[in-house]
């Protein structure tokens, strides 16, 4: 494998790390919990973790456009789409469509951002 630029692999540590503290802090909860009001620290996180995956995706594609050209598979533009819905629409923030986008997608990114992180022990 050629040796990748430690920019991209900080990045892809960040969304690696974010989407693993959204599927961990979201593994008890159900879509019923996670829309209720009164549970407003899970949708806290997993908005500050997408907004971090999503920021990182927007960096990947300004300043490494090829490296996402050879791995179009990390949907960086998918990400990059709902970290700008998250923080510029915060006030008509659409939870249950947050919630289905997390379970579809969450564990393709962590499969396609794991292979170039190091995992922790």
């Amino acid at each position: 494998m050629r040796k990748i630029d430690p920019l991209i692999l900080s990045l892809l540590e960040d969304m690696y790390t974010s989407a693993e503290r959204i599927a961990d802090r979201l593994q008890n909860e159900t879509l019923e919990s996670f829309i209720n009001q009164a549970n407003m620290d899970a949708q806290d996180i997993v908005a500050r973790r997408m907004t971090i995956i999503g920021e990182a995706a927007t960096r990947l594609l300004k300043k490494f456009p090829e490296f996402y050209e050879q791995h179009p598979d990390l949907a960086l533009h998918q990400a990059r789409r709902m970290r700008n819905a998250l923080v510029h629409d915060y006030n008509r923030i659409d939870w249950t469509l947050v919630w289905k986008t997390i379970h579809a997608e969450l564990p393709q990114l962590i499969d396609a951002v794991g292979p170039f992180v190091s995992k922790k022990a």
